[in-house]
C-alpha cells in the first residue's frame, strides 16, 4: 500500500471512530447477555398438539428461556433497539445515511468495499422487516382483532408497547400477544408469538454480528495498521512528538475494543519512544500500564501495592 493511501486511511476523525467503536462494543454487550447465550445454544422451537377424542385438550411445548419478568430479554431489547433508532450516532441509519452512503459518506470513498457490505446487508435486515410475518396470528383483545402486517411492526408492537417504552398506541395491541398463559389468557396465541418474536430478534442479531465482524472490526483494524505504519515511519525520521500522538490514538482505540494483547505491544512502543525522549516520567506511565495489562493477559488480579489513592465521602445534605 503506497504512502498517500496509508495518509487516507488515518484521516477518520474522533467523531466516525467512537461510532464505529460504539457499534461493536454494543455487539459484544449483546453477545455476552444471557438471552443471546441460551438462544444460540438452543434453537427456538414451539410445538402445538391437539387431541380431539374424547374432549379437546390442547398440549403445548416450547424451549423458552426462564424469565417469569422478562428481565433478560428486557435487557436483550435494550441493547438492540439501539441500532434501530434514527438518531443514535452508531445506529443502522446513522452510519448508512451519514458514513457509508454510497459516493456521499464520510467513510465510503475511503472503504467501498466495506461501505457495500454494509448497505448490502442493511438492505437485507429492511427487507426481512418489511416482509410479512411467516406466523399469521389474529387476536382479539378488548374488543379489537389485533395482528402485524410486517416483521418490523411486531418488533416495534413489543419493544415500544410494554417491554421497554409504553406508547400508548402500541400499549393495548402489547397486551392482546403479551398476557401469560398462567393469567388465564392466550394459552395458545402466546407461545406461538413468543416464539417468533424471538426469532426477529435472533435474525436481527445475526445480522448485525455479520456487520461488526465484515465491517466495523474491518474499518477499525485497517485504521490502526495505517497509524502504526505511519508512526515507523516518523520514529525513522526522529519524529518522535508526533510519533506519540499517533500511537496514543492507537491505544485509545485498542482500550475502547478491548483489545489487551494489542494494548500491551502499544505500551511497549510508547515506553521505547519516550525514552528515546529522554522523558523518563511518561516512559514509567506506560511502563506500569503494560505491567497492569501483562497481569490481565497472566490471568493475574490487579496489583495495587504502587498505588497512592485515597477517598472522602460527604454525608448528603
Amino acid at each position: 500500500m503506497d504512502n498517500s493511501r496509508i495518509n487516507d486511511l488515518i484521516r477518520i476523525n474522533k467523531e466516525q471512530m467512537d461510532s464505529l467503536i460504539l457499534f461493536y462494543r454494543r455487539k459484544e454487550e449483546i453477545k455476552r447477555t444471557r438471552f443471546y447465550k441460551y438462544y444460540n445454544q438452543h434453537p427456538v422451537a414451539t410445538s402445538i398438539r391437539g387431541n380431539l377424542n374424547p374432549f379437546l385438550t390442547v398440549k403445548i411445548s416450547d424451549n423458552l428461556l426462564e424469565d417469569e419478568n422478562d428481565e433478560f430479554l428486557r435487557s436483550f431489547v435494550a441493547l438492540m433497539r439501539l441500532f434501530t433508532l434514527d438518531n443514535d450516532f452508531f445506529s443502522l441509519r446513522y452510519l448508512g445515511e451519514n458514513f457509508f452512503k454510497e459516493n456521499d459518506g464520510q467513510l465510503f470513498n475511503l472503504y467501498p468495499v466495506e461501505s457495500k457490505l454494509f448497505n448490502e446487508l442493511r438492505r437485507q435486515l429492511n427487507k426481512y422487516l418489511n416482509s410479512p410475518p411467516n406466523v399469521k396470528i389474529t387476536h382479539v383483545y378488548s374488543k379489537n382483532s389485533y395482528s402485524f402486517k410486517t416483521n418490523r411492526e411486531m418488533f416495534q408492537s413489543f419493544a415500544y408497547g410494554g417491554l421497554i417504552h409504553s406508547n400508548r398506541d402500541k400499549i393495548q395491541k402489547y397486551y392482546a400477544f403479551n398476557l401469560r398463559p398462567e393469567e388465564g389468557k392466550n394459552a395458545l396465541v402466546y407461545p406461538l408469538y413468543r416464539g417468533y418474536i424471538i426469532q426477529i430478534l435472533l435474525f436481527m442479531t445475526k445480522v448485525i454480528d455479520l456487520i461488526s465482524k465484515k465491517v466495523i472490526i474491518v474499518i477499525i483494524r485497517k485504521n490502526i495498521n495505517s497509524l502504526i505504519k505511519v508512526t515507523e515511519e516518523l520514529i525513522n525520521k526522529a519524529s518522535y512528538e508526533e510519533a506519540s500522538s499517533k500511537l496514543r490514538t492507537v491505544l485509545y482505540i485498542l482500550d475502547h475494543i478491548e483489545d489487551n494483547p494489542g494494548r500491551f505491544e502499544i505500551a511497549k512502543k510508547l515506553v521505547n519512544i519516550y525514552e528515546l525522549m529522554d522523558d523518563k516520567e511518561k516512559a514509567n506511565v506506560y511502563k506500569n500500564l503494560g505491567k497492569d495489562i501483562k497481569r490481565v493477559l497472566d490471568g493475574l488480579p490487579p496489583d495495587f501495592s504502587d498505588y497512592e489513592f485515597s477517598a472522602k465521602f460527604d454525608k448528603h445534605k
